[in-house]
């Protein structure tokens, strides 16, 4: 893995007196990045609050995606025993990139996941990605959210290189899905579906024949981003999870960002409830 953009973010982060250490990792996607770390739901109480480019990296240019990298706390409580209600409090790390940098902006892979690279190199914790898809299984509708369980990404790029052959058998880690999966179960609701991510290259959006190819090879969702920074993560040691809001049915007529913006605005508070609960957990 190519590490000299990760080395150059942490150089920059040290030179600002920021420890980049955490133990939890977040990636904001379409119409849920920006403004994330700022979400009075969420709770995150700030440290440091870095934009991308004093960091030496490219502001993503996507519409619905944040420029920064910020460092905060959550609080949370357990007794110290079970049979005594003394409270004892502890606080995770967490790190919030608000906005995913692409390659089909433009950008080698080693500049998309330089700073998930810098920051979990530094703490090997959990990495929570999330992301805005399009549904190839026809069961699916916008405005779900979807844990995923698995990715394709046998078209698209990847963050390794040379003989580093990484088992990817649990790469969304089992635990944190069944502990989403926990947290997003209500008395009258059902659990988030799981889905397999195909990866597509983008920018452009999938015809109706590519998307009719990547249903029968298996995918349940499509999306430009995401695999890349797994495989990352996963490399690095992190457990790895996401969360994945369908916005669109892949192939159909007279798509645009403007509706993945505007379905991934209206699940954002789902998505600020369950990384709320998460995030108050040691991964």
């Amino acid at each position: 893995m190519d590490r000299s953009f990760a080395d150059t973010v942490l150089r920059a982060l040290a030179d600002r007196g920021v420890d980049p250490a955490a133990d939890w990792y977040v990636v904001g996607g379409s119409g849920i990045g920006a403004g994330l770390a700022d979400d009075p739901s969420l709770g995150l109480s700030v440290e440091h609050d870095v934009p991308l480019r004093e960091l030496g990296l490219p502001t993503p240019r996507v519409e619905g995606h944040g420029g920064r990298l910020v460092f905060g706390t959550l609080r949370t409580g357990h007794a110290r025993v079970p049979s005594v209600s003394e409270i004892e409090t502890t606080e995770m790390r967490v790190a919030i990139q608000t906005g995913r940098i692409h390659p089909y902006e433009g950008h080698p892979i080693a500049v998309c996941v330089a700073p998930l690279v810098a920051v979990v190199g530094a703490r090997p914790g959990g990495v929570v990605l999330t992301c805005a898809v399009g549904a190839l299984d026809p069961d699916l509708h916008a405005g779900q959210v979807a844990l995923v369980r698995d990715q394709m990404n046998l078209f698209g790029p990847t963050p390794l290189v040379g003989p580093h052959f990484l088992d990817c058998s649990n790469l969304y880690d089992r635990g944190l899905r069944a502990a989403i999966q926990r947290l997003a179960h209500g008395p009258d609701e059902p659990d988030l579906p799981e889905v397999v991510y195909a990866h597509a290259r983008g920018p452009q959006y999938e015809t109706p024949a590519e998307t009719a190819a990547l249903r029968i090879l298996g995918g349940d969702v499509v999306g430009m981003s995401t695999t890349y920074e797994a495989l990352a993560a996963r490399f690095l040691g992190a457990k790895v999870a996401a969360l994945a809001v369908v916005t669109n049915a892949a192939g159909a007529d007279a798509l645009s960002h403007d509706e993945v913006q505007a379905t991934g605005q209206a699940v954002r508070a789902q998505v600020v409830r369950l990384l709320s609960g998460l995030l108050r957990t040691p991964p």
